[in-house]
């Protein structure tokens, strides 16, 4: 399809609507192997919202789906982390993030940016599988802190941001309170554990910082009333759904666990030094 017919037809559809929910966008690992593609997606696919958004007879209003990354690499403890926070771009994934804030800010169009906590559902067993993420899992500290929302919360929260003139212009962190705080290692350790494939010892895990944190979350709680899930609520959510699944990955789980832990570099190189 043409440029010029897509704009047309671009500028067409925005006349039909009242709001935009943006949660299209490239995740690290991916992000960091396509930079340039992650880039078209992420920053040049924001742009071409905001573009048409001008372009609407009507008034819109945006909701843009950024992430805590955006807050940077954290060690354990200290307060937890607000909107007012800076962003800023440590990798190409939160360089984009932190691009598409500063559009929204510039663009003088209505906004609501999310800046949502570690998102994961039920179905969490079932998503990307690859080597680069769990060299990434297992390189992380155990102990950084992490504040999980189940996504149809998150979902929840969107569809009030646009309904809430008095969220516009805000930045908000969206995580599930003091029901969703917790380490990675008990996340990925009750999360292991609920589908089979059990807890993995703490030398598997690295000593590496990652952008995860607790998050302060009293405001957008206020404004959108959207906090519904505990994590413990989540991990029976889990439970339940693979529980035809788990008796096989208990039994194959020496097998998996072994696949895994190939991609700990805390654990090769343990094995190496004995």
């Amino acid at each position: 399809m043409g440029g010029h017919s897509f704009g047309g037809e671009r500028e067409c559809m925005c006349q039909r609507l009242r709001a935009i929910i943006h949660n299209a966008g490239i995740l690290a690992p991916l992000s960091e192997k396509h930079p340039d593609l992650a880039y078209a997606v992420n920053v040049g696919g924001t742009k071409n919202i905001l573009e048409a958004m001008k372009q609407s007879e009507r008034p819109l209003v945006i909701v843009f789906a950024s992430s805590l990354s955006v807050c940077g690499p954290r060690a354990p403890g200290g307060p937890p982390l607000t909107g007012a926070h800076p962003a800023m771009g440590t990798d190409h994934y939160t360089s984009h993030k932190t691009a598409c804030e500063r559009l929204l800010k510039e663009s003088g169009q209505s906004y609501v940016i999310f800046r949502i906590g570690v998102s994961v559902g039920a179905n969490a067993a079932a998503g990307d599988l690859s080597p680069d993420v769990f060299r990434m899992l297992f390189h992380i500290d155990p102990r950084t802190r992490l504040e999980w929302v189940h996504p149809e919360d998150v979902a929840v929260a969107q569809v009030r941001a646009i309904q809430t003139p008095s969220a516009f212009g805000k930045t908000l962190m969206i995580g599930a309170g003091e029901g969703g705080r917790l380490t990675f290692g008990e996340f990925y350790g009750a999360m292991f554990e609920a589908t089979g494939v059990g807890r993995f010892p703490p030398e598997a895990y690295g000593t590496g910082e990652y952008y995860c944190d607790w998050l302060d979350t009293d405001e957008s709680q206020a404004l959108l009333q959207y906090q519904s899930y505990s994590f413990d609520a989540f991990i029976e959510q889990m439970r339940h759904a693979s529980r035809f699944t788990r008796p096989l990955v208990r039994t194959l789980s020496p097998l998996i666990r072994w696949y895994m832990l190939r991609y700990s570099e805390a654990w090769q190189s343990r094995k190496r030094a004995a």
